[in-house]
């Protein structure tokens, strides 16, 4: 696929969700290869302060990413004071885990919304910008989940889903226009997100840091690939998933207890993460 390069040093960046997390290492580490760094993020007090610790002219910015003229206005504030935007990292995401007949229609909702809608926003938005100046690329963050299913995170692995099948697809229209989409799926991360989740300690060993993340997400500027796991050779697992017979799969899932996700799950080491999930619903309504 013919692509126009992008030198990450000098680029403008756009990091959604980026005041934390898998957002706020990606932040960092373009800003340590010499990006321009923008962090949005709901929380705009947040993104602030994450901004002045990267230092660097990094800049950060309250967005519901969600809404669409929100995301019109943050873009064009960042293009009239820190310049086009080279790279828009789309990592803004939360997930709710439980029983889904315990779940409301408001998280379903704000799941979709903040995990799938805001590419779809962000697409129509950037895209037609960087077509113009014939030069862009789209860091889609989705998720292993992306590609499975998992019991307890029903809205969340619909929502992944949602966001894979859409970068995928919204990648081949771009062919041609010098710009693309590059969607990386992590595996679990080392991350408010699994709070309270009850892990073995030896399923713990396979909990990755942000930085992995970073790293395999940072590194799609250089190549374009459609899709890339992390850590390396998720993607493989991932489609070698689909030849296992539904029998053995749920046999192998009750043999490492995977059903975890619905519980009991821990809501007072969980507090803090479902507190923005409960802010998120408020901006859905």
């Amino acid at each position: 696929m013919k692509f126009t390069e992008i030198q990450i040093d000098g680029a403008v960046a756009l990091v959604t969700g980026g005041a934390r997390g898998i957002g706020l290492s990606i932040a960092q580490r373009l800003a340590r290869e010499g990006a321009r760094v923008v962090i949005a993020d709901l929380d705009g007090d947040a993104a602030v302060l994450a901004a002045r610790e990267i230092g660097a002219d990094a800049r950060g910015f309250a967005l519901d990413v969600g809404e669409s003229d929100d995301y019109r206005r943050v873009v064009a504030e960042v293009e009239d004071t820190v310049g086009p935007i080279d790279i828009v990292v789309n990592n803004a995401g939360i997930m709710p885990v439980g029983p889904l007949l315990e779940e409301s229609r408001g998280v379903a909702e704000a799941t979709m919304r903040v995990n799938f809608w805001s590419h779809y926003i962000s697409y129509q938005v950037l895209a037609p910008r960087m077509i113009a100046r014939g030069r862009g690329h789209f860091i889609n963050v989705t998720s292993a989940a992306g590609a499975i299913h998992s019991p307890g995170l029903a809205s969340y692995v619909a929502s992944k889903h949602a966001a894979t099948g859409f970068a995928r697809s919204a990648r081949e229209e771009l062919v041609g226009t010098g710009v693309t989409i590059s969607t990386v799926m992590p595996a679990a991360v080392r991350t408010q997100l699994v709070d309270g989740i009850p892990f073995k300690w030896w399923e713990k060993l396979g909990i990755i840091p942000p930085s992995w993340v970073a790293r395999d997400a940072v590194g799609t500027v250089r190549n374009r690939p459609a899709v890339v796991g992390s850590p390396r050779g998720t993607v493989l697992a991932l489609r070698l998933q689909h030849l296992i017979p539904g029998w053995l799969w749920l046999l192998g899932r009750r043999i490492v207890n995977a059903d975890r996700t619905v519980g009991p799950v821990d809501r007072s080491a969980r507090s803090e993460y479902d507190g923005r999930i409960d802010r998120q619903v408020e901006a859905t309504i």
